[in-house]
């Protein structure tokens, strides 16, 4: 199939993400160093209640080593929250990218951006399948607007990631029905600075193995996430500057035009990627868009 070989840029379309990525990446690395630090505070943790157990302290001091330990582990959630949110407004932006770059037939949008991360079940899968459309769209054998894009290669790198934060999950699974009941049952004594002994042994005995090992892998999964986010984005702006995506404009209509003829009306690939195909009219794309053979309008 022939298209145009004009590109539509709409005025700052284009969304610069290198200063947004380092953010991502300084956050992801401190998510992996705060899995070390739950590490060490819950192994911390096993030997005051070897100790206790031992007779060498009392229950009170264990109950006061319980409440450091909810107090140092309740940082780690702090930056993985903050992590989570900028990390959105990343894959937002990359998509918004994905789609002024025109790759029709594209499955997962901005909006999966927000909803991927966060629905549960959802969350282990679309975040990196749609990071792996994004690697895919910027394949500079590929052109803007081309239909082809999808016989990409795909990338190794963010399955790699996805492998590793896939299981760190389901590790965690095994760990985190033991991990939430010795939670909520110190709530209670938390609240009213009661003995926290009971929930210390429930801690370390149920759970240490399995708790450590998937604290490990989300550790080296966030490490691999930014590398693998960084490498995104610069293969982004890599395409774009090989393109000329970021040039300026001032007009909503603003084309910018590759080498060769301009292509005479016809349907082609919407370069939107919203539908399926839309009205170029020889000079400029129309509103007239089509998807399964039916035609609506869609202002650029």
């Amino acid at each position: 199939m022939t298209y145009p070989s004009y590109v539509p840029y709409f005025a700052r379309a284009w969304r610069h993400n290198r200063g947004l990525a380092n953010a991502t990446v300084a956050l992801h690395l401190a998510t992996a160093a705060s899995s070390v630090m739950q590490v060490i505070s819950l192994l911390w943790l096993n030997g005051r209640v070897d100790a206790f157990r031992d007779a060498k302290i009392s229950g009170q001091q264990l109950t006061d080593a319980t409440n450091h330990y909810f107090l140092l582990v309740s940082i780690p959630g702090l930056i993985g929250f903050a992590n989570l949110v900028v990390w959105i407004v990343l894959l937002w932006r990359l998509a918004r990218n994905h789609e002024t770059i025109g790759r029709p037939n594209t499955h997962f949008g901005p909006g999966w951006a927000i909803a991927g991360p966060l629905v549960p079940f959802i969350s282990s899968a679309v975040p990196w399948l749609q990071m792996n459309e994004q690697w895919k769209g910027c394949d500079p054998d590929h052109p803007p607007t081309s239909p082809e894009w999808k016989s990409s290669p795909s990338s190794s790198m963010v399955y790699g990631w996805w492998a590793v934060a896939l299981a760190g999950t389901l590790t965690g699974f095994a760990a985190s029905a033991g991990v939430v009941r010795a939670v909520f049952s110190s709530i209670g004594p938390v609240s009213r600075r009661g003995d926290l002994v009971k929930v210390a042994q429930d801690l370390v005995d149920n759970n240490l193995r399995w708790f450590v090992a998937s604290t490990l892998l989300s550790g080296l999964a966030a490490i691999l996430g930014a590398v693998t986010l960084r490498a995104l984005v610069a293969r982004q702006e890599s395409y774009a500057d090989r393109f000329n995506l970021r040039r300026a404009a001032t007009d909503m209509n603003y084309f910018v035009p590759a080498i060769g003829p301009s292509p005479p009306p016809g349907w082609f690939p919407d370069p939107a990627g919203r539908f399926d195909h839309r009205y170029w009219d020889g000079a400029r794309w129309t509103e007239m868009v089509s998807r399964n053979g039916s035609t609506t309008s869609d202002p650029l």
